[in-house]
């Protein structure tokens, strides 16, 4: 009898999980992901705890203003907290750089926000979290974004042979200054003249 009991739990717990587990469709590469944001901004994550992230601002690229528009100059984002479609919030190490397309959290949820465990949670009202249902996550470095910009594969939000990318062309692009295809001609991998032209860009900047 105990067994059965114990076989029970378990089973309403494996369907439980399976209940709360992550189904979404794949929205694309950065290019098309990032449309259905409410905030994209570039930035450093100054601090993590539990499955938060706190994110220093730096450029504001796009804000929808839902409730308000951004002032503050941290914001707080969420990630996984094992039962979501985000990514681990480990994924993004304090001190590293990034372009985020993030969603602002703007209803309370039941058991969204249990202060006696404020480190572990879905969020709270206007925070942030970010969705790995689609590349809206991209690596910043030195003034340089890689990672699944544009036409990369399914369910992958890194991309080794693009070559990296000028943050003032994501800008650009974002604001529809310039068209995909100039990211796409952009995010070519380097050709020999163009990794010539990307080291003397560097050297120059150095000086």
């Amino acid at each position: 009898m105990l067994k059965l009991i114990k076989l029970s739990c378990l089973m309403a717990l494996f369907l439980n999980q399976q209940a709360l587990s992550c189904d979404c469709l794949w929205q694309g590469s950065f290019t098309k992901a990032y449309k259905k944001a409410d905030l994209i901004v570039s930035g450093t994550v100054i601090g993590s705890k539990g499955n938060s992230a706190d994110f220093n601002i730096e450029r504001t690229h796009y804000d929808r203003g839902i409730n308000f528009t951004e002032f503050k100059p941290d914001i707080r984002i969420w990630g996984d907290n094992g039962q979501l479609c985000r990514p681990p919030i480990k994924d993004f190490a304090v001190g590293s750089q990034w372009v985020m397309a993030l969603t602002k959290i703007t209803k309370d949820i039941a058991g969204g926000f249990d202060p006696s465990t404020p480190n572990i949670s879905y969020g709270r009202v206007n925070d942030y979290y970010i969705s790995k249902c689609g590349a809206n996550w991209l690596k910043l470095e030195e003034g340089w974004v890689t990672g699944n910009l544009v036409q990369g594969r399914r369910w992958e939000w890194e991309n080794k042979t693009m070559n990296p990318v000028l943050l003032e062309l994501i800008d650009a692009y974002i604001k529809g200054i310039i068209p995909e295809q100039a990211l796409i001609e952009a995010a070519k991998p380097l050709t020999a003249a163009k990794k010539l032209m990307r080291e003397t860009q560097l050297f120059l900047q150095q000086q």
